[in-house]
């Protein structure tokens, strides 16, 4: 009986094999709408790389929705030398050009540059910027970062043209010089629900422009905008969600107002001017130049609504806080227990994590220290993020391990490598 199975199953699989290799192609009979869908889900590259199958694929990569000019994977390998840089930028400006050229999609769910490019391709940014707005774009990225990680000297980063949303003066330029440059596209930034900004120079006139001439408007992110002195993100009407401004040294005055904002982070805390915001959940503030007094006040007033509150000090009751990041900078083997403070403020803490930045990192022989005991009955994950094996850290492990109740896992990052136990 089991002989005659198998000679059954030998049939079924040569006669399985056979129909699958006469088959007919039925992923190129879907309609085109179907096929440019799933090539938007691929890489620029990739998806004009399928143009090679067929006829049938040979224009259909030049409908895709999402442009993402990704190519920051040689950048680590050139970036101490110059001349191999200069011609990667070239090559890569040369690529992005040459698929605009040919791309035909009539609207742009998402338009992505991510390279090492400065001031020097500032005609070529304005073209694609142009390109983009034309085409309705929903997601604007600007990754222009040193490197692929890095922020430039602010004197060569581009500069985010502002003439394009036709506004009346620019970096000390008049609207009459810009005036014929680039066509107002009023209708045309709509569109856009995404702005991030990484190593390009704008201002908060460009940007508040956005805010209140793009209805759909949920996510605003800058990092490295020297030109950035003045913000307000002020009014009901603005749809805005989650809001970054990082790394804007000039910044003098960033004031948020009578709006929905759900999350917020900002390297410039002692700026801040918060009021009226009972959406905010999650706030990220960092700033090592400034007293506790400076970096507090500003939140104080939305303390008791927190979820999510990363920082570097001790805060008042968090009454609503579900997980507390707290970043610490640690000389040789000192004692890191007084972070646990944050746990009786927060009675329904469910996940802490702890970066520990060492300034010397070193080991000791000093026996472990005990704290109080403090039972913690929501707490299920702890992350410890720049493990060393110190003194330091066994005893904050033995405090939770002997406190946590409802414990369930403990992720232990040792800089390289992530270690993870289940508990």
């Amino acid at each position: 009986m089991a002989k005659r199975l198998q000679l059954s199953n030998n049939f079924a699989l040569k006669k399985c094999s056979k129909r699958i290799c006469t088959a007919e192609d039925r992923i190129s009979q879907l309609p085109d709408e179907i096929l440019v869908h799933i090539l938007s889900f691929l890489s620029v590259k990739e998806a004009a790389d399928t143009s090679v199958l067929s006829k049938r694929w040979l224009p259909l990569w030049r409908y895709i929705s999402r442009l993402n000019f990704d190519a920051t994977k040689p950048l680590y390998e050139v970036l101490l030398d110059h001349k191999l840089r200069k011609r990667h930028m070239k090559k890569y400006v040369r690529w992005v050009n040459h698929t605009l050229q040919r791309c035909k999609a009539q609207r742009l769910d998402q338009f992505r540059v991510c390279f090492d490019l400065n001031k020097f391709a500032q005609h070529e940014i304005d073209k694609w910027l142009e390109f983009a707005f034309a085409r309705q774009v929903q997601r604007l990225e600007l990754d222009l970062l040193k490197g692929g990680e890095n922020l430039r000297l602010f004197d060569y980063c581009y500069t985010f043209p502002a003439q394009l949303l036709d506004l009346n003066h620019y970096a000390g330029q008049t609207h009459s010089n810009y005036v014929n440059k680039f066509p107002p596209l009023w209708n045309n930034f709509n569109s856009v629900k995404v702005l991030l900004l990484k190593s390009v120079k704008v201002t908060g006139e460009v940007l508040e422009f956005f805010l209140h001439n793009c209805p759909f408007l949920e996510e605003m992110v800058v990092r490295g905008a020297a030109t950035l002195v003045n913000l307000e993100v002020v009014g009901p009407s603005l749809k805005l969600k989650h809001l970054g401004i990082w790394s804007c040294p000039d910044l003098e005055s960033l004031k948020i107002r009578d709006t929905n904002l759900v999350t917020l982070g900002t390297s410039a805390g002692h700026k801040l001017l918060l009021s009226n915001v009972p959406m905010l959940i999650e706030v990220d503030i960092m700033d090592a130049t400034r007293i506790l007094d400076d970096i507090l006040a500003p939140v104080s007033c939305v303390f008791s609504q927190l979820k999510v509150y990363l920082g570097h000090h001790k805060f008042p009751e968090l009454t609503k806080l579900k997980k507390f990041v707290v970043n610490v900078h640690i000389l040789e083997d000192m004692s890191v227990l007084g972070c646990i403070h944050v746990i009786g403020a927060a009675p329904l803490l469910e996940e802490f994590e702890l970066k520990l930045k060492w300034i010397e990192p070193m080991r000791s022989k000093r026996e472990c220290r005990k704290a109080a005991r403090c039972p913690l009955h929501h707490l299920k994950v702890l992350r410890l993020c720049g493990y060393y094996g110190r003194t330091s850290e066994l005893e904050l492990v033995r405090y939770f391990l002997e406190n946590a109740i409802a414990l369930e896992k403990i992720i232990v990052d040792f800089g390289l490598n992530m270690s993870q136990v289940s508990l």
